[in-house]
C-alpha cells in the first residue's frame, strides 16, 4: 500500500476509535521529538482482510547494550478491548525482535466498566498493574461536560469560578487567542520558568512552535495580557473525540493569580464551539480529608482549582507491564525502576 493511503487508513482507523489520543499518534515523533536516548517505533496490526486492528506508538528506551524498554503511553489504540488482546502478541512479538525486555502499556479506556474490562483482558494476557508509585501518568481525569448553550456551560460553573473570572477581569486580565506564531512563541519562557519552579519536566510536552501548529485545525492557543504584559498562556488541542489541557502556565506575580479561570473558560467557549463534547483537565486531583495523608500546598490548589469548573472525576486505565524476555526483564525494568525512584528523591530533596 502507498505511504499515503496508508497514512489514511490509520487517520480513518484512529476517527473511529474510543481511545484515541495525541499521544498515539503517526505524527507524533514529528509534533514531540525524543531526547536522545528514547527513540520511536510505530506498529500496525492488521486483519488478514487488510483492515487494521490496532496502532501504536511505542518509545524505546535504551536498558543496555541490546535491550530497551518499550512504552506505550495511553496505548496501543484498538476499537475494542477484545481487539486489544488480538493485537497484544503482535506488537510484543514485534518488540521483542527489537530486543525490548519489558512492554508498558495503559490504552485511553475511560469510564468503570471499560477500565474493568480492560485491566481484566490485560491481566488475562500476562500484564502485571504497577504500583501506584510507578504510575507516570494519572489514572483518573477530569472531565468538563461541554452540551448545551454557552450560557448553559457558564451555569454550571461554580460561584466561586465566575467570581474569580470576574475577578480577573477588573484586574485588566485579558485574554484572546495568540495572533501568529511569533506570539505564541513568548509563551516559550514563561511556560518553561513555570513548570521549572514546579519541579516539572517538559519532556512530554511539544514545543511551543508544535503546540502552534497542533492548534491550527482545531483546538486553541490563549494569551492572557495584562497591562500589555503576558501573564499566562493555556493550551488546548483536540485529543481524540476530547478537547485536551495540553499546558498551563502563568508568571509568578500575585496580581496575575487570577489569569487560569478566564484562559480555562475561554477554552472550554472555544472547545464547545468546534463541536467537542468533553474538556479534559488532564488528571483529577483529589485532596484527602483532614487526618488524610499529607498534601502539598500545590497539590490542594489545583484541586481547587480544577473543581471550580464542576468536572466529572472519571478512572482510566492504569499502567501495565508485560515481560517479553527473562532474565532481562526482571533485572533491567527492577533496576530501571530503582534508579527512577533515587532520582525522585534527589529532586525532592529527601
Amino acid at each position: 500500500m502507498p505511504q499515503s493511503a496508508a497514512s489514511s487508513s490509520v487517520e480513518a482507523f484512529l476517527q473511529d476509535c474510543p481511545p484515541a489520543t495525541w499521544l498515539q499518534s503517526p505524527d507524533f515523533a514529528t509534533v514531540c521529538p525524543p531526547p536522545p536516548r528514547h527513540r520511536y517505533l510505530v506498529l500496525t496490526a492488521c486483519y488478514p482482510d487488510g483492515g487494521i486492528a490496532g496502532f501504536g506508538v511505542a518509545r524505546l528506551s535504551w536498558l543496555a547494550p541490546g535491550r530497551y524498554f518499550a512504552s506505550f503511553r495511553r496505548g496501543p489504540v484498538t476499537r475494542t478491548p477484545e481487539a486489544l488482546a488480538q493485537v497484544l502478541p503482535a506488537f510484543a512479538a514485534r518488540l521483542r525482535r527489537e530486543g525490548c525486555c519489558s512492554m508498558q502499556l495503559n490504552p485511553r479506556w475511560s469510564g468503570e466498566v471499560e477500565v474493568q474490562r480492560v485491566c481484566e483482558m490485560l491481566q488475562a494476557a500476562g500484564c502485571v498493574r504497577l504500583p501506584v508509585g510507578a504510575q507516570s501518568q494519572h489514572t483518573e481525569t477530569a472531565l468538563v461536560g461541554l452540551h448545551g448553550s454557552a450560557e448553559d456551560l457558564q451555569s454550571r460553573l461554580k460561584q466561586r469560578c465566575r467570581r474569580q473570572i470576574r475577578k480577573a477581569q477588573k484586574a485588566g486580565i485579558e485574554v484572546r487567542p495568540a495572533a501568529s506564531l511569533e506570539e505564541a512563541l513568548q509563551f516559550k519562557p514563561l511556560m518553561k520558568a513555570f513548570f521549572r519552579a514546579r519541579g516539572l519536566g517538559l519532556e512530554s510536552v511539544p514545543p511551543v512552535e508544535s503546540q502552534w501548529q497542533m492548534t491550527r485545525n482545531k483546538g486553541a492557543f490563549l494569551l492572557a495580557w495584562q497591562r500589555g504584559k503576558l501573564v499566562a498562556g493555556h493550551v488546548m488541542i483536540a485529543d481524540g473525540s476530547r478537547a485536551f489541557w495540553l499546558a498551563l502556565a502563568r508568571c509568578e506575580e500575585h496580581s496575575s493569580a487570577a489569569a487560569g479561570y478566564p484562559l480555562v473558560w475561554e477554552a472550554m467557549k472555544t472547545a464547545q464551539a468546534q463541536g467537542f463534547a468533553q474538556y479534559d483537565m488532564a488528571g483529577a486531583v483529589s485532596v484527602p480529608d483532614a487526618g488524610g495523608a499529607e498534601v502539598s500546598g500545590g497539590a490542594r490548589n489545583r484541586a481547587q482549582f480544577k473543581s471550580a469548573f464542576r468536572p466529572e472525576a472519571v478512572p482510566l486505565v492504569p499502567a501495565y507491564v508485560l515481560p517479553l524476555r527473562q532474565p532481562s526483564h526482571a533485572l533491567l525494568f527492577n533496576l530501571r525502576r530503582a534508579c527512577r525512584g533515587l532520582r525522585q528523591q534527589a529532586g525532592a530533596g529527601v
